[in-house]
């Protein structure tokens, strides 16, 4: 199974271009808007700020190619370079991208109230998530009021497969669908799911989509439980999920599946029916 961090986009042609699910029409690709992508996307977290040098270490484009793409973004508004450091970083032009999926969310609209009653009700973080390929996006968080909470960045990426929102989500596509995003996903998602192939994760899916919720656990620097639920459209499409994050401190998985899944259950099908409205 690749890795779909490291494998994304690191060579000129569409099939270095990263974890796409389907197949990519050559004729189409513009190889050079992926490598300009690719320059973007090597920004994260942990790397907020790069030298020249780093950004072609990492994109593999090499030295010339990554400065001729540094500044035409540089000249776009897409990159700010500092003068003394001569290091690059995002500029806040790219907020510009991030305020266009939120503010035009319809489902997330619709979403809200259900997730704001059910953050008040429980106290922990409850986020909107959204599946984008083989990861799932924390679209939105509204943040726990424990002192000891999970903490969700908008933006933050994981391995849908392996995610309780991605379950809840994906629980509700073909299986030749789930082979794509299968074969794209991180190589933690065997370990994490213990499934061996895409079959056996599709049976692990079926299972998801009867139970009407997802419950997983993560070793983050506390342990974590995470549930989720998804909410549906009018068609019966599923949309989005609502995600509750907790400490195993608070709740083990039992206690999870007693008390919590039922609330975020709940508060999905409460936006589901508004959405459907």
């Amino acid at each position: 199974m690749p890795d779909a961090t490291t494998n994304a986009s690191l060579g000129l042609s569409p099939r270095d271009a990263g974890p796409a699910v389907g197949e990519i029409d050559e004729r189409l690709f513009v190889a050079s808007v992926g490598k300009a992508m690719k320059v973007l996307e090597t920004f994260d977290k942990t790397t907020a700020s790069l030298s020249l040098s780093d950004i072609a270490i990492r994109t593999g484009l090499g030295r010339s190619a990554s400065q001729r793409f540094i500044y035409t973004l540089e000249r776009l508004g897409y990159l700010d370079r500092d003068e003394q450091t001569k290091r690059y970083t995002l500029a806040k032009k790219v907020f510009r991208f991030a305020q266009s999926v939120v503010s035009s969310n319809t489902a997330l609209d619709a979403a809200y109230p259900a997730m704001r009653d059910l953050a008040e009700r429980t106290r922990e973080t409850i986020s909107w998530v959204e599946v984008d390929r083989a990861d799932i996006v924390i679209i939105t968080t509204i943040a726990s009021t424990h002192i000891s909470s999970i903490n969700l960045p908008v933006g933050t990426r994981f391995p849908a497969l392996s995610s309780s929102s991605g379950q809840v989500l994906l629980g509700h596509s073909a299986p030749a669908h789930i082979e794509k995003v299968w074969n794209a996903s991180h190589e933690s998602v065997p370990g994490r799911t213990r499934a061996k192939d895409a079959a056996e994760m599709m049976r692990i899916l079926e299972a998801v989509k009867a139970e009407g919720f997802a419950v997983t656990e993560k070793n983050m620097e506390q342990g974590s439980i995470s549930v989720s639920a998804a909410v549906h459209d009018r068609a019966g499409r599923a949309v989005g999920a609502i995600n509750l994050s907790t400490l195993t401190t608070r709740f083990e998985r039992p206690a999870a599946i007693r008390d919590l899944a039922p609330l975020v259950a709940a508060a999905a099908a409460r936006a589901t029916e508004t959405l459907s409205a």
